[in-house]
């Protein structure tokens, strides 16, 4: 874990080793560059998790293998890397660990000089970003595809079927019926610091957010967050378009939904904000766990001035107001 201060883990993981590398402090820089790996891991593994979830639902839908296989095939070409080789995240993976384990080895060994390791630092951050992006990129177009193949209401049903499993593991340590909501609440804040740094937040894409903090909440906000509402803003450094037009055209919501906040215009990865931090967890325990902003395409995605998105941690469960329990279809419980 990082040690500091709610303000102190709001600046970016690559920042905090751009730092110890600029003092000299290389056990330093090597232990956070360790963690920085532990960050991405995460979201790695996460989606990886998911990838399996989405074809074995749309197998047990009936979809033939082959039919899955060629919609994989065709994103896997559409989200090629920049020097073209088609995405395929195991194998990027596998390289991209390899370069991080070299450099943290060479920083403890005091093998090469600070600008050495802020260049190959900066090569590494724009490779996972590169893997990051298409990963995200990668949901989206296979949401898309259950949405084309079974109507926009079976992303819901295919929510469940991938996440609920999923949830129910990494988030059982929120659940107020074994521990009380005041103790599940560092937790939370930490791991949702942690979660948006991996996603390469900020326009600057290290991981920094935005945090603003009173005496019932504590909010975070990303512009933009690293997946979901980067891909509906587009990409300026890759100089690619809203992933909502073509030549991707991934979907957001048609009609309202409780998995979608009954909004219109939720990206359908997006959406899973809403599932795995308000619509599961108020339905499983009785509370949303964080409550997610999250902009509409087009009105707030791909105007001058984007909305960020923002996650709002309440500080007890009597904070939470009404409104974040109708816009998931349910009433907040009186006790």
């Amino acid at each position: 874990m990082r040690t500091g201060s709610w303000n102190d883990q709001a600046i970016s993981t690559t920042k905090q080793i751009q730092a110890a590398v600029h003092r000299g402090d290389w056990e330093g820089a090597a232990e956070l560059l360790d963690y920085w790996m532990e960050e991405a891991k995460v979201v790695y593994v996460v989606y990886g998790t998911w990838n399996r979830g989405w074809r074995s639902y749309l197998e047990g839908k009936g979809v033939p293998s082959d039919e899955i296989d060629s919609e994989v095939e065709r994103l896997q070409e559409l989200l090629a890397f920049p020097d073209g080789q088609l995405f395929e995240s195991s194998a990027h993976w596998t390289q991209l660990a390899a370069a991080a384990g070299s450099l943290t080895h060479r920083m403890r060994a005091m093998e090469l000089d600070s600008d050495e390791a802020l260049d190959e630092l900066e090569q590494l951050r724009e490779s996972w970003r590169q893997h990051h992006d298409r990963g995200a990129d990668f949901q989206s177009g296979l949401l898309t595809f259950v949405a084309h193949r079974f109507g926009e209401a079976s992303i819901g049903e295919a929510y469940e079927h991938v996440l609920s499993p999923y949830l129910a593991e990494r988030y059982a340590s929120f659940d107020i019926r074994l521990q009380p909501y005041e103790e599940t609440l560092e937790r939370n804040i930490y791991l949702a610091f942690e979660a948006m740094r991996g996603h390469l937040v900020g326009q600057e894409r290290l991981g920094d957010i935005d945090i603003e903090e009173d005496s019932d909440k504590i909010v975070l906000s990303f512009d933009p967050c690293g997946s979901g509402n980067r891909g509906q803003r587009g990409d300026p450094i890759e100089g690619t378009g809203s992933r909502s037009e073509a030549p991707y055209g991934f979907g957001v919501t048609s009609a309202e939904h409780d998995w979608a906040w009954n909004e219109r215009g939720v990206c359908y990865y997006c959406a899973h904000c809403c599932y795995a931090l308000e619509y599961w967890p108020t339905r499983q325990w009785g509370h949303p766990l964080r409550v997610v902003d999250s902009p509409l395409h087009p009105d707030e995605t791909t105007v001058a001035n984007p909305k960020k998105c923002t996650w709002t941690i309440y500080k007890s469960i009597e904070a939470i107001p009404e409104e974040a329990y109708q816009r998931v279809g349910v009433k907040k419980p009186i006790d």
